[in-house]
């Protein structure tokens, strides 16, 4: 009998044919690689000659019910649920008794985290199971129910539920006998506090036999819980090569190795993780099944540990699986905890709020209520969740621990701190609490103490890896074995001895000078910081985030300021300067508020102090501006925070800078400050926003998108046109254009954006076509020949594109990148003039365009010298210099030039900013310090021949011979004069005596004393 025909039967008659079926096979055949299944097949010679023809008949018909189960539940197993279900459904439908199929549809609803449809049927399906008249059978499925059905307790932090089901149903376990038993138990037992009787559980299952794959990975939990992990690998490789052997890699093993992985080697590469990637094998789980759970979120786990994982951000991840599975415990638990780390109060609260209605028991959800609670200043509640939690398990630290974590996130290092020692009180053996103490303690400025703390957790983790344990203890060891300190006044310094000197007499009184500034201006003055300025950019990389490759060059944690040395691999490149203002700032506003502040209202305020201090300290970040415009992909206030653990990081920089000076040319910088303390107060961004600004982060965003319009209005460029928005245009874009003018002028921009973006992907036929239909409509634009002119050019026809540009030129358009094409080709033709001409109308469309390579400034000032017009090209370099903090050489250049002539106010300006990018060189200094005399700027005149004779020969890329002799005294000598100036008489004398003692002919010596009065010689 087919099985289609069965299911044409009666549900009355269905049931007497199967009670016909033998119990061999009409109920352990039915078990998806279940121990006791027959190893052969209906129908073989095991069996055929045991049965006459109608018993035959039967046997097929439950093997092929059998076989309809198996295939079920490997389309459940690869994702394919719909079809998992309809197979089902059916045979419920045949079969409302059919335990197995019960019971694998509610595994099914589980991994769907539809919990109390799963419920249902699993409850169903035990009870079913019990009436089955294969003992055997009956025991196989009823302990599958009950091991889903305590898992799924479990899940949902019914642990007291979970207890009273494993005591009442305890015979129909066997936890000695199979693994999964003992996992599900031991983690009930757990769940309970019942510690003893969790290890001896793990135990049996560590040491069970294992005949499937389902056991060799309950085997391996057991094993990895007992913290052996070398195990449970070698136990998961076994359940690899038993499941490859039947339906393939299953992605539950895939998954739980890749977990075992993460967990041993932490992202540490090292000789024995070669070939252990746990994100290969997390990708390889997802390729099988897109929606595997454990694989999505252990990716997104993966990914959140290492920032520098951005070939797929990690919130994408999480948010596309909630997508997926909104009901999904396990990731609104991650997803809640990201939230806070976030400071995303809103959106925590929503998930936290769901999480009390699927799962009200977990501990996880309840330490993430308490952190909520203290986050929101409600320490009674917070201290209460605490309590509660520890009277059910007095040795479990890790909501102490997961609430210190979070507030370390948050940068309250000193908060987390506290909570963080009272979890390794709790649990001393706790490793991954010492790491975070460790992390509390460095960011709070005690370093010996934090050492001491990774320390202890490399020893308790057992050879458990941890990327950001391991490199941030080598720094810190770096730093107190390489560096020296300098005390001064509420700073203290840490920095390479061999450029210390030189660091000490520009950065000390930098920093003073900021303190005073900063604290006037906010009204808060902070306590003492620790500033540590590291001489290889990975160093401070790692100590400020735990990773190499940070693309920053400053952080704060409040009383700790890490910044990168001018004197490292990346010197003359970046303002220190910049980089000092900018993270002092922090310390005031982590201060004014607790570090209660969001990050992105910090960033954009000290981005904001950036500029208002010294315009040329810009991002100038507004070709990406005018892109993310246009493209309809601002970032919005509620996701401004995430966006710095994202690739965008750099650009959340300056849009937060750039909506701090919205907010305080429209309210006042007061308003700011008033927004800072009302972080302090523990009000989240829709109440601080309320408070201060009377509006919703919505109506800001709104507000924001028109002060970017009036940024970017005199811009005249093509933008980067973003994948999404051309995603968009083609869904939603008419194939031909409307007859209304406003409508028909939208349709003929959208088209244009539509082909611009096809080129910018790489489509050019796609691009091609695109036009096709403008001029199909009889459609003209310039945008369009400027896009031909691109084409043509990418194709090798110069003449084509300079006629297709100067067409759109002459049709009214403007466009930066085609000015400055036609600049470039006219200089490679030789037509100077024309080239200057079209660089200086480059530059009135876009001045200080961010691509040194497309400075249209820099270019004008090439084409310039070549003409002799010397003047010309230094005002297009100075006014190159105007966005640009970071160019060293051409500020040589420039005040050169100024001095020369005799503009001693402007040189002195752009050596001062030079001596911000690259105080190791002597020559600047040398240079630097006669204009100040020039000025009459004595003081700084002398410090500058002081530091002259400190720059170490080896830190000068000037690459300068030692210093003679000679050359000291000669140096001795400018500083006596400058003591003359100033009327420092005594000092000035010494200064003489010390040079003619290297030189007894030394001029600048002997000038300087002829300048003394006889009489205080």
């Amino acid at each position: 009998m087919s099985t289609s025909i069965l299911r044409r039967l009666p549900p009355g008659l269905f049931a007497l044919c199967m009670g016909l079926v033998p119990p061999a096979w009409s109920a352990v055949t039915a078990s998806p690689r279940c121990p006791g299944a027959p190893s052969s097949e209906p129908g073989s010679d095991a069996t055929a000659g045991d049965l006459d023809g109608a018993s035959q008949d039967e046997a097929e018909l439950a093997a092929a019910l059998a076989g309809e189960r198996r295939e079920a539940d490997r389309l459940r197993r690869r994702g394919e649920t719909a079809k998992a279900q309809k197979g089902l459904t059916e045979l419920l439908n045949d079969d409302p008794a059919d335990a197995a199929a019960r019971v694998l549809r509610g595994m099914l609803r589980m991994d769907e985290c539809d919990w109390e449809a799963a419920r249902k049927d699993l409850e169903r399906g035990l009870k079913d199971a019990a009436g089955l008249a294969d003992a055997a059978g009956a025991r196989m499925w009823t302990a599958q129910a009950l091991r889903q059905l305590l898992s799924l307790e479990l899940t949902q932090g019914r642990s007291e539920a979970a207890g009273e089901l494993a005591g009442a149903r305890s015979k129909d376990l066997a936890p000695a006998v199979d693994a999964r038993d003992a996992w599900v138990l031991a983690r009930t037992a757990g769940a309970l506090g019942r510690r003893e009787q969790r290890l001896e559980l793990l135990r049996q299952g560590a040491a069970a036999t294992c005949g499937i794959w389902e056991e060799w990975l309950a085997r391996a939990r057991c094993e990895r819980a007992l913290g052996n992990l070398e195990a449970a690998s070698r136990s998961l490789v076994a359940g690899d090569r038993l499941a490859a052997s039947g339906d393939g890699p299953e992605p539950d093993v895939l998954a739980e190795l890749a977990s075992v992985y993460f967990e041993a080697d932490g992202e540490i590469a090292h000789p024995e993780a070669q070939g252990r990637a746990p994100g290969v094998l997390y990708k390889q789980a997802l390729e099988l099944n897109p929606r595997h759970g454990p694989a999505n979120l252990g990716l997104y786990e993966l990914n959140r540990f290492n920032w520098n994982r951005q070939s797929r951000p990690a919130g994408e991840i999480l948010e596309e699986w909630l997508r997926l599975r909104p009901a999904s415990i396990e990731g609104l638990l991650a997803g809640a905890a990201a939230d806070l780390d976030d400071g995303q109060l809103v959106a925590a609260r929503g998930k936290l709020a769901r999480l009390q209605e699927l799962a009200p028991g977990r501990r996880e959800l309840r330490t993430l209520q308490a952190t909520l609670a203290w986050i929101e200043h409600r320490e009674a509640d917070a201290e209460a969740l605490l309590n509660a939690l520890a009277s059910e398990d007095a040795l479990d630290g890790r909501p102490e621990r997961e609430l210190g974590r979070i507030l370390c996130e948050l940068y309250r290092f000193g908060e987390g701190r506290k909570f963080l020692e009272r979890a390794v009180v709790r649990d001393p053996a706790d490793h991954e609490a010492w790491t975070q103490l460790g992390r509390s303690q460095a960011n709070t400025g005690a370093e010996k103490e934090a050492m001491a703390s990774l320390a202890k957790a490399t020893e308790l983790a057992a050879g458990r890896q941890n990327a950001w344990r391991f490199n941030t203890s080598k720094v810190l060891e770096r730093i107190h074995s390489r560096y020296v300190t300098a005390a001064a006044g509420a700073h203290t310094f840490l920095w390479a001895p061999d450029a210390s000197k030189v660091l000490e007499a520009y950065l000390v009184p930098f920093y003073a000078q900021s303190r005073d500034e900063l604290s006037a201006r906010y009204g808060f003055t902070p306590g003492p910081v620790q500033i540590e300025v590291f001489e290889r950019h990975r160093d401070f990389s790692v100590r400020s985030t735990g990773f190499e490759g940070f693309p920053a060059l400053g952080v704060c944690f409040g009383p700790v300021v890490t910044a990168v040395s001018p004197v490292s691999e990346m010197r003359g490149s970046f303002s220190w300067a910049r980089t000092s203002f900018h993270e002092f700032t922090h310390v005031i506003h982590l201060g004014l508020s607790h570090n209660r502040c969001p990050r992105w209202i910090t960033e954009g305020l000290a981005t904001w102090e950036e500029v208002n201090r010294e315009p040329s300290w810009t991002r100038n970040m507004r070709r990406e501006l005018l892109d993310s415009r246009r493209s309809g992909e601002l970032i919005g206030v509620r996701d401004l925070n995430r966006a710095f653990r994202g690739p965008r990081i750099l650009f959340a920089y300056y849009q937060s800078g750039l909506w701090c000076q919205m907010m305080i040319e429209r309210h006042g910088f007061a308003a700011l400050v008033h927004l800072l303390e009302a972080f302090d107060r523990g009000l989240d961004l829709d109440g601080a926003l309320a408070e201060v600004f009377h509006a919703t982060p919505e109506e800001l965003d709104r507000r924001f998108a028109e002060f970017v319009d009036a940024e970017i209005a005199e811009l005249c460029i093509e933008p980067r046109w973003s994948s999404a928005f051309i995603a968009r245009l083609q869904l939603e874009l008419p194939p031909q254009p409307p007859t209304a003018p406003g409508p028909r002028q939208r349709w003929l921009e959208d088209t244009l954006s539509l082909a611009y973006g096809h080129w910018q992907s790489g489509s050019r036929i796609d691009a091609e076509q695109v036009l096709q239909r403008l001029d199909g409509a009889g459609l003209t634009h310039p945008r369009a020949e400027f896009l031909r002119g691109e084409i043509s050019m990418h194709a090798g026809d110069k003449a084509r594109a300079i006629e297709f540009w100067r067409k759109g030129l002459a049709q009214g358009g403007e466009d930066y990148r085609v000015r400055f094409a036609l600049g470039r080709l006219a200089v490679l033709a030789g037509e100077l003039e024309t080239a200057a001409t079209q660089f200086r109308a480059a530059e009135g469309l876009f001045p200080g365009y961010d691509d040194p390579e497309m400075s249209a400034e820099t270019a004008l000032a090439d084409v310039c010298t070549e003409l002799g017009k010397t003047d010309e090209a230094m005002e297009a370099r100075s006014r190159w210099l105007r966005w640009n903090s970071g160019e060293y050489e051409p500020r040589l250049l420039v005040a050169a030039w100024h001095a020369k002539a005799e503009r001693f106010a402007e040189a002195q300006r752009l050596y001062a900013e030079a001596n911000e990018i690259h105080p190791f060189r002597r020559r600047l200094h040398l240079e630097h310090a006669e204009v100040l005399r020039r000025l009459e700027r004595h003081v700084e005149a002398l410090r500058e021949y002081e530091v002259a004779a400190l720059v170490p020969v080896e830190l000068d890329q000037d690459r300068p011979p030692p210093l003679s002799d000679e050359d000291r005294a000669r140096l001795l000598g400018l500083q006596a004069d400058c003591l003359v100036d100033l009327g420092r008489l005594p000092e000035a004398l010494g200064r003489i005596a010390g040079a003619l003692e290297l030189d007894p002919q030394c001029e600048t010596a002997l000038v300087a004393r002829e300048r003394i009065p006889e009489g205080s010689r």
